[in-house]
């Protein structure tokens, strides 16, 4: 149950985070509007009307271009009642760069979790409220230009208190899985901007087209409004590894990226939604498998020259949240990698328990985290 009291509603105690690990996924899963808890299994009216209203949310969510298009119209509409001497009017449209993870968090603590209230209309109001403009006129033609709040002057703007901000940004940290790199993450400052050349892997069953996400040749190119390839581009440096070495399709990570972008696999401010891999991977015609954390399945698929997608966390291979590809298995059992970010960590070999201790644990309804790929 959500709490508006003044005291922080975080834990100021031990006994307090152990509540809040007790309580986290009951409040996540009552208040973010996705698909990773299996709303087809309701089994009574109550959780039937909660599923009905998760699944109208997560619709919602999926379209929020077009949510995001009317709370930018919405806006114009109320600004030009303000202004008399113009003949014409131009929007310059800077929003849609508050990272999605913050929007739902405010939402779920604006709405105060609640999936009766939290509809398409709430999301538009949501979308509507995070906009600030500017507007002048030059030459009779009326300028505005138009921007996203950052999710503090925002939560300011909602008149949240401070355990409300509190809140929000605890349910953001779950969500959040920063797959943007650092120096520290590649192969170093030698590297990052090199043009690496056609890299092949050949020492295991499938020869595997190797790209680095940080290349010259896209590495600065954006991925989405706030970043670049080279920065938060390891999912569609990742596909495009596993789709050119299994496909005669020599597709580049830009080409993944701009697909991404499209299609709705960018999460804005982040990296790439998990959907990624699946829905990606079936667009450019592989057949695309999510076995779970499953290490047997895993090491079966590598024999027989499959190729493995992992969304990993924090260890040896990211800070933070990171796609690399898995591309075979030595005579000794050692797993061998493509890690979109480091062509050293790819030439090495790693335990499979490394692997599959440190693969994310954020699994939804896009799977994960292992995808198994082939043609």
């Amino acid at each position: 149950m959500y709490s508006t009291k003044t005291t922080s509603i975080l834990p100021k105690i031990i006994s307090g985070v152990l509540a809040a690990v007790l309580l986290l996924p009951m409040l996540i899963f009552t208040a973010l509007p996705n698909t990773m808890f299996g709303y087809n299994s309701a089994m009574d009216q109550g959780v039937a009307d909660f599923t009905a209203s998760a699944r109208r949310l997560t619709n919602a969510y999926q379209n929020i271009a077009q949510k995001n298009q009317s709370a930018l119209e919405r806006l114009v509409n109320s600004i030009l009642p303000g202004f008399s001497d113009y003949d014409d009017y131009q929007v310059t449209d800077g929003s849609g760069g508050m990272n999605q993870n913050w929007l739902i968090a405010i939402g779920s603590v604006r709405y105060k979790q609640d999936l009766n209230v939290m509809d398409g209309d709430a999301l538009e109001d949501l979308l509507f409220g995070k906009l600030d403009y500017s507007a002048s006129i030059t030459d009779r033609v009326l300028n505005i230009s138009v921007w996203d709040l950052t999710p503090e002057v925002y939560m300011n703007r909602l008149g949240f208190s401070q355990a409300e901000k509190d809140w929000a940004s605890l349910l953001y940290s779950v969500m959040e899985e920063d797959q943007r790199v650092s120096i520290g993450d590649t192969d170093g400052t030698g590297y990052y901007g090199t043009d690496y050349g056609d890299i092949t892997f050949s020492n295991a069953a499938t020869p595997v087209v190797y790209y680095n996400q940080t290349d010259a040749r896209w590495g600065n190119e954006s991925y989405g409004k706030t970043s670049t390839i080279g920065r938060a581009g390891c999912g569609p440096t990742a596909l495009a590894i596993a789709v050119a070495s299994l496909t005669n399709n020599k597709v580049t990570p830009y080409d993944v990226a701009r697909w991404s972008v499209a299609n709705g696999g960018l999460c804005e401010g982040s990296g790439s939604y998990h959907s990624l891999i699946p829905n990606g991977g079936r667009h450019y015609g592989l057949t695309v498998t999510s076995i779970g954390r499953d290490g047997k399945k895993l090491v079966e698929a590598l024999q027989e020259g499959k190729l493995v997608i992992a969304i990993m966390s924090k260890g040896h291979f990211t800070n933070s949240g990171h796609f690399i590809v898995l591309r075979g298995v030595t005579e000794d059992g050692k797993l061998l990698v493509a890690d979109p970010a480091s062509v050293k960590r790819s030439n090495k070999e790693w335990d499979l328990r490394i692997v599959t201790s440190e693969a994310s644990r954020k699994v939804g309804s896009a799977g994960g985290p292992f995808w198994v790929l082939s043609p």
